[in-house]
């Protein structure tokens, strides 16, 4: 049996983040909005499966959705114990499609790991190694499966007028819309804390989680102490939610001593689970960097991008990206080059199937919405771009399928 991990109690009162960015601003609560995502069920098959032998053979039992299976209990009514005899005996499993599960080494949800996403079919799998007879948390939800293109916005009016299908707006307690699902961020450390994971476990209308925020930039998130970063992460591991790798500055996402280097290094040592690679983009460094056109210009912003794009995908070649903030930076006034970027890179993105998110970052010159809330004209450039779906197969990881028999 594996140890029941508790966390020292961070003070009685919940430590808000502050932050100093006026786009960006929240203010967090634990109070829970009214849930109005479309969460449809694919298929009529619910139940999971999982199994003491490979192959599914017997004994095996079945699982309910939305329950945390695990001796560790955050007093919130959805966690209840393994079946009998199922602690550390799990071997193989039956995922069923609209379905994704975590499996966790140890009760909170931490120690080796792993999240499998069944989107195209269901999935009969053996377990790794890692994992085989070595769980004793499992998370069983279903999932949600939207186009590419997201919202990032702070303000209610501009999310529905954009209508993507998946919003964040730099908290953690914002509601869905119909149709538009709720990602939530542990923005800062302060959220990052036994009530919001407890308070995440309780929503059903959530299947992601984004970390916190240019960490490395002293005007945001601002966590240097990497054992910190790691520890506030971990916290968050408890809510059985596919997770995100905090996103930093451009200029932070790779390289020797970059602060999401050092923090993927501490992530896989202590067998911290990061399932996709948040990432910003501004063209930094360029910005004054013109050409003798606005076509030219983009045209050059966008051969950057790429350039860029593909090196972070060749430092994470097993990790989908999320590139949730990005523009051709604020200095540039020309809202011709805004929005030839902007069609270039989508369509760019909608090619490349280990590019699973986006979202446009509206700067305070080409804001997205006007002020009678009525869409500007880059905005409704953004609501007409059509795109893929985020998943375009199973995430399988390295289980090893198997067909079953009839």
């Amino acid at each position: 049996m594996k140890k029941n991990i508790t966390y020292l109690l961070l003070g009685s009162i919940l430590t808000i983040a502050t932050l100093t960015s006026f786009e960006k601003s929240v203010n967090p609560s634990i109070d829970n909005p009214k849930n109005t995502a479309n969460t449809t069920k694919v298929g009529k098959e619910v139940q999971m499966l999982i199994s003491q032998t490979t192959n599914l053979g017997q004994p095996s039992i079945q699982l309910n959705p939305d329950s945390m299976y695990s001796s560790y209990d955050l007093n919130n009514g959805l966690f209840r114990l393994l079946p009998n005899g199922y602690e550390d005996k799990v071997m193989s499993f039956h995922l069923p499609k609209g379905y994704m599960v975590v499996f966790a080494e140890n009760s909170d949800g931490t120690g080796e790991s792993a999240c499998f996403v069944a989107v195209e079919s269901a999935i009969d799998a053996n377990l790794p190694k890692r994992l085989c007879n070595n769980i004793s948390y499992i998370r069983y939800i279903a999932i949600n499966n939207p186009e590419k293109k997201g919202t990032d916005a702070v303000k209610t009016e501009a999310v529905t007028a954009l209508s993507s299908q998946w919003y964040y707006g730099w908290s953690i307690n914002r509601p869905s819309f119909p149709n538009q699902q709720f990602v939530p961020m542990t923005w800062g450390k302060g959220t990052a804390t036994d009530d919001y994971a407890k308070y995440l476990i309780g929503r059903q209308d959530v299947d992601h989680l984004l970390s916190f925020n240019e960490p490395d930039n002293k005007t945001q998130a601002n966590i240097q102490d990497f054992d910190t970063a790691i520890a506030r992460y971990k916290i968050m591991q408890k809510t059985g939610l596919r997770l995100g790798s905090p996103a930093p500055t451009q200029g932070h996402a790779m390289g020797e001593g970059k602060w999401l280097t050092q923090f993927m290094q501490k992530a896989a040592k202590e067998k911290a689970r990061v399932d996709f690679i948040a990432l910003h983009w501004y063209d930094w460094g360029n910005q004054t960097n013109d050409k003798e056109t606005d076509a030219l210009t983009a045209e050059a912003i966008f051969k950057r991008f790429v350039n860029y794009m593909e090196k972070v995908h060749a430092t994470y070649p097993d990790k989908p990206l999320w590139l949730t903030e990005f523009n051709a930076n604020v200095n540039r006034k020309s809202e011709e080059v805004h929005e030839n970027f902007m069609k270039m890179a989508t369509e760019w993105m909608d090619k490349q199937d280990y590019i699973e998110r986006y979202s446009y970052f509206f700067e305070r010159n080409h804001p997205e919405i006007n002020a009678d809330n009525s869409l500007s004209a880059i905005g409704k450039l953004w609501k007409s771009i059509k795109t893929k779906k985020a998943f375009t197969s199973n995430i399988i990881g390295d289980a090893i399928t198997f067909k079953k028999a009839k």
